[in-house]
């Protein structure tokens, strides 16, 4: 059974190449909800006792005014399937956008492989790493709504930057391969242009709008947790499509080698 899907499986063709993406990427995000249920969701339930404590103690002043009752998802729901869910189509989403990436890398580089992993390398650090040192998520009781559109803002800025980077370390690494450095020349003056070019970036940037009032140890442990649960949804995604598309072009090699055999023994 995974010898014939793998055979429909055509690493050349973008809209193969995503279908297998978007299903890995489900995969993945089961994969990185299971991490990020048993890491991160003690955290949450530690914010949200304080959040509520907080609320407790410092009650709404009365105005008279009426509030509607606002509909709420369970906690039970939010740490189940919301999770799980949430996950699973973002796996999705980012197996779309690993294929595209891949695809738009194809210049210069048969290999299709060695193109998803540069790919998830470039978008994992954009989506996940970089907003991750400059930005990093906050658990509940951290943030003030007044604020949303601002942090909203300023974290897609920065991913917009970060994906900016990446490619233009691609296309930097290409021209100096064609002037003929070293491998090892190449590789650390791609990585110093890039750290450079981030921390200006950084340095550059706001911070963070909101103050951070409840204990760091539970801050970072949620930070912490959703790095981890992060990075395993792009290790698995990336590694996963580059397993099968490598095992698909194996295939379709050994195929071709025994198409041309046949006659020649005939």
């Amino acid at each position: 059974m995974t010898t014939s899907l793998l055979k429909r499986v055509e690493p050349s063709r973008l809209l193969s190449l995503a279908a297998t993406a978007v299903v890995v990427g489900l995969f993945a995000g089961i994969v990185a909800a299971t991490f990020a249920s048993v890491a991160g969701e003690p955290s949450i339930d530690d914010a949200i006792a304080i959040e509520e404590a907080n609320a407790t103690a410092h009650p709404e002043p009365d105005t008279g005014a009426v509030h509607e009752e606002e509909a709420s998802v369970s906690r039970r729901d939010q740490r189940g399937i919301g999770l799980f869910g949430a996950y699973a189509l973002t796996g999705a989403a980012f197996g779309v956008l690993l294929a595209l990436t891949a695809h738009g890398l194809r210049r210069g580089r048969p290999d299709v492989a060695r193109r998803v992993l540069l790919a998830g390398l470039i978008l994992a650090g954009a989506f996940t790493v970089a907003p991750w040192f400059k930005y990093p998520p906050n658990p509940p009781a951290v943030g003030d709504p007044a604020t949303l559109g601002e942090r909203q803002s300023l974290y897609v800025w920065l991913i917009v930057i970060a994906v900016a980077v990446g490619l233009g370390a691609t296309m930097l690494s290409r021209r100096v391969r064609a002037a003929g450095w070293a491998d090892h020349r190449r590789i650390a003056a791609v990585a110093a242009a890039v750290a450079v070019l981030m921390l200006v970036v950084f340095a550059a940037m706001p911070p963070a709008p909101d103050p951070v009032l409840v204990p760091a140890t539970l801050v970072w442990r949620f930070r912490v947790a959703s790095l981890g649960a992060n990075l395993t949804l792009w290790a698995v995604l990336t590694l996963g499509v580059g397993w099968v598309v490598a095992e698909a072009a194996r295939r379709a090699g050994q195929d071709e080698a025994e198409n041309q055999l046949v006659p020649s023994l005939a």
